[in-house]
């Protein structure tokens, strides 16, 4: 038994998975090296006493270099699926089991951590106590360690259980090591926070502020990793506005600084800000779309100007909001075609603004434009999710809750009629077009501008056969000829001589 250590039993099951996992392998460890030396860790531990779904297993061994070799272990006894994936400088492992392939299982020793260079959170670790490895964790009810041999848990810090009960979120050592050590654990404090709906320390709180420039250190791609987390959590406005709190936002995305005090006109409340977390809030819990929400009125930011209202006007915000867009996103390393779809989310998240309150004013062939333009149902969907949740974010006398279920009932009556336009492909192609009218391989202008005149046409009637659309051409080749075109007439004035 460990000294000062608080035990309790293992009761309270709600993933009868992870129970299986932990009755299998007691099994397997009885009677050998390892029996009195693995222990479940973490998560695992703190969501199977709050009673809510057990995510993933980390498995911390007591032995050096443990995590390794209980994996070979097992793999040569033939229980694993293929090879243990190691990390050798951790002294860890990634396996599945053959009885569970659908859950990944993590192994580590218990370890102890040296921060050596303060320009890098990567630091050196060895072989230590599993009292060792409860100290350097990042929060106390994430300390948690559950003797598989034994079936009990165990609260080194003696806090791990009674901040559950409170819901406290607090470090286990001392914060101002917790936060210099590893910074980005002011992200996860935040995200664990926001994930259960509790309050955070207050002396952690005030060091997670002292700390917070340390977030430069910070590799990008670690910090695009928790702020996702922290995106998909359940009450993201809250998450960003401790974020703000602490002065987190500035290494994460600064750019969202100038909304803060960014009023708007009187069909909003607020800030840009305000209505920005307002309608992320209002979206799924995926990061990109809860990136779009966030992101949708950055463009804001640079096209503000005082109308002669005197009230506050964004002309063309929704376009100019890409260059911020992507560079901000890609100085995160977020991928270029997840950059490309929340871009062309924000770009069009005023697409049915003037429509209507409850898109009265929506005309079947603009509705067919957006269905092309989004080019298949899903992004349709995922533009409407957004607009819907803008739409919903105004002053409560300028909502239009019932614009979107309007625009998505009538798309669904065309893709009935089969007269949707999702990846809608003009009957006619450039080959044809040039054929008709003679033109060179070369004349490529002429060849867009004749397909632009045919897609606005389907637009209308997106039955036109193959044939009618010869037809049109045939028609502007004559009205050419006349000096006229199809899609407009000419007008000219004879010059006075």
């Amino acid at each position: 038994m460990i000294p000062g250590a608080r035990l309790c039993m293992l009761t309270a099951m709600t993933a009868e998975k992870y129970k299986h996992i932990c009755h299998y392998l007691r099994s397997l460890i009885e009677g050998t090296q390892w029996e009195g030396n693995v222990y479940t860790v973490g998560g695992c531990c703190r969501d199977s006493i709050l009673g809510v779904p057990i995510k993933d297993v980390d498995l911390a061994v007591t032995l050096p270099d443990g995590g390794i070799a209980f994996a070979e272990w097992l793999r040569k006894k033939h229980l694993t699926i293929g090879e243990p994936v190691k990390f050798k400088k951790y002294g860890t492992a990634r396996m599945y089991l053959k009885k569970f392939p659908g859950e990944e299982i993590e192994l580590v020793q218990t370890r102890s951590e040296k921060y050596t260079d303060r320009t890098s959170r990567d630091p050196s670790t060895a072989f230590g106590s599993i009292e060792d490895d409860c100290f350097r964790r990042d929060l106390t009810i994430n300390s948690l360690y559950y003797d598989i041999s034994g079936d009990r848990m165990l609260d080194i810090t003696g806090k791990a259980i009674s901040d559950l009960e409170n819901h406290l979120i607090r470090t286990p050592s001392d914060p101002e090591m917790t936060f210099d050590d590893d910074p980005v654990r002011i992200i996860r404090t935040i995200r664990f926070a926001t994930r259960f709906g509790w309050e955070i320390d207050p002396a952690a709180m005030a060091v997670m502020k002292k700390y917070v420039s340390r977030l430069e250190i910070i590799t990008p791609e670690r910090m695009q990793s928790e702020f996702d987390k922290v995106l998909e959590g359940p009450t993201p406005s809250r998450a960003l506005k401790l974020l703000r709190e602490v002065g987190a936002i500035k290494y994460i995305i600064p750019e969202l600084k100038k909304e803060f005090d960014l009023h708007q006109s009187e069909y909003h409340f607020g800030t840009v800000w305000e209505h920005s977390l307002a309608t992320m809030d209002l979206v799924p819990p995926e990061s990109e779309i809860r990136l779009a929400a966030l992101l949708h009125d950055i463009g804001k930011t640079i096209t503000a100007i005082k109308g002669r209202d005197g009230q506050p006007h964004f002309p063309g915000h929704d376009r100019r909001c890409a260059r911020i867009i992507d560079t901000a996103l890609r100085r995160l390393r977020y991928r270029s075609e997840a950059i490309d779809r929340i871009i062309f989310l924000c770009m069009n998240h005023e697409a049915a603004k003037k429509w209507g309150a409850k898109a009265q004013e929506m005309t079947d062939e603009a509705l067919r434009k957006l269905q092309y333009k989004c080019g298949d149902e899903k992004r349709f969907n995922r533009l409407m999710t957004l607009i819907d949740a803008d739409n919903r974010t105004y002053a409560p006398a300028h909502c239009m809750p019932e614009q979107v279920p309007a625009i998505m009932a009538r798309s669904k009556a065309l893709l009935a009629e089969g007269t949707a336009m999702f990846g809608y492909r003009l009957p006619v192609k450039a080959l044809r077009i040039r054929k008709i009218l003679h033109l060179p391989a070369s004349a490529e202008a002429e060849v867009a501008r004749i397909k632009d005149y045919l897609l606005r046409a389907a637009f209308v009637n997106p039955r036109l056969t193959r044939a009618q659309m010869c037809a049109m051409i045939e028609q502007h080749k004559h009205a050419v000829d006349s000096n006229e075109t199809p899609t407009r007439k000419a007008s000219r004035r004879r010059k006075k001589r």
